[in-house]
């Protein structure tokens, strides 16, 4: 009888619709925290992503908010503004083991596939590296997310670094760039189309350094000052590194080959 019972529900469960108005009934902290399965239902390539609202509002410029305006471009990252590095009472509680937030899904339905974009410009003209990460295959958590923010070097961060929700129908790369047309827009479009979450970092050049004060000569050896950002993402992987957070295997391998 109670594995009839059982199987009811389950046939019951599996039903979109149904799930859905079950869901809808569950308060937010139940919801996001304690409901963290990862639904095995075929993902809907079509449907667009719901961010997971607590790590909006705790993490900005990582997670977009639900409310943004339609098409709102991506915001660069920025470290400063965050709780866990403005509050030194508050990061003891990000950073204890069990804390709920790093276990959090980044958005509904899972995001699956990661991949990376490194544009550089030097002398020689613009480069651009892809690469893919491993498949999260019970959804990317925003622990992995944070980590892999981190896993930059704090200099990128005042240049840009972006991150990208995409899919067939991205919710937040309305940028010149992408608009722009061309190779180097193409092979952007490309690797946003074709993945869940695109950690793109911009490089710059030596132009979009200011320099006034010194020479040409002197340049060489030359190390500017450390930015709020730089020393903010030490400061923090300093602090993950302390708790032994960084666990996730992040290997990427080149999108090209």
């Amino acid at each position: 009888m109670h594995s009839a019972k059982m199987t009811a529900q389950s046939r019951a469960l599996a039903v979109p619709e149904v799930l859905t108005l079950v869901l809808h009934e569950l308060d937010m902290h139940t919801l996001l925290v304690s409901a963290q399965r990862v639904s095995r239902i075929p993902k809907d390539n079509n449907l667009a992503p719901v961010f997971n609202p607590l790590l909006a509002t705790n993490f900005p410029t990582l997670i977009p908010k639900n409310d943004r305006t339609i098409n709102q471009p991506a915001r660069f990252v920025d470290l400063t503004v965050l709780d866990i590095a403005l509050h030194e009472t508050i990061q003891s509680r990000y950073l204890r083991p069990e804390a709920s937030w790093r276990h959090m899904l980044t958005q509904q339905p899972p995001a699956f596939t990661l991949a990376s974009i490194t544009r550089s410009v030097n002398a020689e003209g613009v480069s651009l590296k892809r690469s893919r990460g491993p498949r999260q295959d019970e959804g990317l958590r925003m622990g992995t997310l944070f980590q892999w923010v981190l896993s930059l070097p704090g200099h990128l961060f005042p240049i840009g670094v972006t991150i990208f929700f995409g899919g067939p129908s991205p919710v937040n790369t309305n940028m010149p760039f992408f608009n722009s047309g061309g190779f180097w827009a193409e092979l952007y479009k490309d690797i946003v189309a074709k993945h869940d979450v695109i950690l793109s970092a911009d490089m710059g050049s030596i132009s979009d350094i200011s320099y006034e004060n010194i020479s040409y000569d002197e340049y060489e050896g030359y190390q500017p000052e450390i930015s709020e950002d730089a020393e903010t993402r030490d400061f923090l992987y300093d602090a993950f590194q302390r708790a032994d957070l960084f666990a996730s295997d992040l290997s990427f391998e080149n999108y090209e080959s």
